[in-house]
C-alpha cells in the first residue's frame, strides 16, 4: 500500500512540474509559451497521456484554428500515463486521428512515412513524445525514455500540411476528444 501512495504521489509531482509554466524552451529561435495541458481519458481506463501546447508567445491565446494553420515553432509534448498504451495502440490512434482530420479538411498524403517513424519505438508509463515543429524545417518527432534517461530524434517529416493534420488531431473542428482539445487550449 506505501509503494502505491509513493508511486501516485510521484506521479502527480511529475505531472505537476511537466505541466507548469516554468518549463519553456527554444523553438525555431522562438520562445515557446505554454498554452495549457489535456488529459486524453478512455472509459474505465481513465487518462492514457497527457498532451501540453506551446507556442510563440504571440500565438497565445489565439484560436485552434488560428495555431493549426500558424506556420510557426511549436511543440505538443506528450506524457504517457498508462501501461496500456503500446507501440500498436499509440500508431493505431495515431492513425485514426489523421482520418477524422482529414474529414476535418486536413488531408496529409504523409501519414503513413510518420507513423513508420515509430516502428522501432516501445512506449511506457512516464515517456514522453516531443512532436516539434519549426517552418522550413518540417515536424520533427523525438522520444525520450523514462527508464534510461535518453531522448531518441525518430525523424523528420516535411511540410506545413502535415503539421495542421497532425495538430488538427487534438485541436481540429472534430478533434479526437473535446476535453483535451480545451485543456490544450487553456480553456
Amino acid at each position: 500500500m506505501k509503494k502505491v501512495v509513493l508511486f501516485v504521489f510521484v506521479m502527480l509531482f511529475c505531472s505537476a512540474v511537466f505541466m507548469s509554466d516554468a518549463f519553456s524552451f527554444r523553438l525555431g529561435n522562438k520562445e515557446m509559451v505554454r498554452v495549457g495541458t489535456g488529459s486524453r481519458t478512455m472509459f474505465v481506463i481513465g487518462s492514457v497521456y497527457y498532451a501540453t501546447l506551446y507556442v510563440p508567445q504571440e500565438l497565445k491565446g489565439k484560436s485552434a484554428e488560428e495555431i493549426i494553420n500558424a506556420d510557426e515553432p511549436m511543440s505538443v509534448i506528450m506524457q504517457v500515463s498508462s501501461r496500456l498504451i503500446t507501440r500498436e495502440k499509440f500508431i493505431k490512434a495515431v492513425r485514426e486521428g489523421f482520418g477524422k482530420s482529414a474529414a476535418s479538411g486536413y488531408r496529409t498524403d504523409k501519414s503513413e512515412q510518420f507513423l513508420s517513424l515509430f516502428d522501432s519505438t516501445d512506449l511506457s508509463v512516464g515517456d514522453k513524445v516531443y512532436l516539434n515543429y519549426v517552418p522550413g524545417a518540417g515536424l520533427t518527432a523525438s522520444v525520450w525514455t523514462k527508464s534510461t534517461n535518453q531522448t531518441k530524434t525518430v525523424g523528420t517529416t516535411a511540410g506545413l500540411p502535415f503539421k495542421k493534420a497532425l495538430y488538427a488531431i487534438w485541436l481540429g473542428p472534430n478533434p479526437v476528444q473535446a476535453g483535451l482539445k480545451r485543456g490544450m487550449l487553456g480553456q
